[in-house]
């Protein structure tokens, strides 16, 4: 494991780095946060049914911003690799090429996460005046963590099939609008039409986003051990979609000239 442990360290020293992508997500959650907690709050005064009050809701967006914001978009790095044929070159590596890029994902995690906690909260207590109970960040931090990573395990399968489409833009813009919406990005989904609701909680995003930001809100009866269920199950799931598609790659790949 000691290869995959200085793979996650160098991730952690080049995040650390590239100052502009480093602190380019801090500044947008700022602006973020802003926009939305002047919306609601005009759609409070103006007496409209939001059905979550204004607080909430900007803690709950801070929630899944810091989720969503802290995973690195790994899929374009990936197709990079694949167009160039460098990827043949990290098969006759002794180490597991996608074990290497979850080492990676993990040491840029270990340092995204916490900066952008802070930037987010921070924004979130100066906008609203508040903060959840010190039990909902006891329960957010660890299981935010998780589905960041489960996240980052969704855009390498998004990178991994550069393998057959090439570019793979169009696909991480549906996988990542799918997100937003099926995840509950802006609003919890006890909010969204019953329908949706029930498409939603059939695939993987409302454990990334929803889930863990529910924790937030003090009116929900949101249950952990269902939650942790859920995460283990579709990471599971995501880890051998994952290894499924990169063995077929594999087997397939012809390198032809440079």
């Amino acid at each position: 494991m000691r290869k995959y442990f200085a793979f996650a360290r160098i991730a952690a020293r080049q995040a650390l780095s590239q100052r502009a992508q480093f602190y380019g997500p801090v500044a947008f959650v700022g602006v973020i946060l802003g926009v939305f907690s002047a919306l609601w709050r005009a759609v409070g005064e103006a007496g409209m049914p939001l059905g979550l009050d204004h607080a909430a809701a900007v803690w709950y967006l801070a929630a899944t911003e810091w989720i969503l914001m802290s995973a690195p978009q790994v899929h374009l790095d990936i197709e990079g690799e694949i167009r160039r044929g460098d990827v043949a070159c990290h098969l006759a590596r002794p180490s597991s090429y996608l074990a290497a890029t979850a080492a990676q994902g993990l040491g840029q995690l270990a340092v995204r996460a916490p900066v952008t906690a802070l930037a987010a909260f921070t924004c979130a207590f100066v906008y609203t005046g508040t903060t959840p109970p010190a039990s909902a960040f006891a329960r957010l931090v660890p299981f935010g963590l998780v589905a960041m990573a489960l996240v980052y395990a969704l855009y390498v399968l998004v990178g991994l099939s550069a393998f057959w489409i090439g570019e793979v833009s169009p696909l991480f813009w549906i996988a990542q609008k799918l997100l937003f919406v099926l995840g509950g990005l802006m609003l919890p989904l006890p909010l969204y039409p019953e329908w949706m609701q029930r498409v939603a909680h059939a695939t993987p995003f409302p454990s990334m986003l929803a889930g863990p930001a529910d924790f937030v809100i003090a009116a929900a009866g949101h249950d952990a051990v269902r939650l942790a269920r859920d995460l283990a199950l579709w990471g599971a799931a995501l880890v051998l979609v994952a290894h499924v598609l990169f063995r077929r790659a594999v087997r397939t790949l012809q390198v032809n000239g440079g």
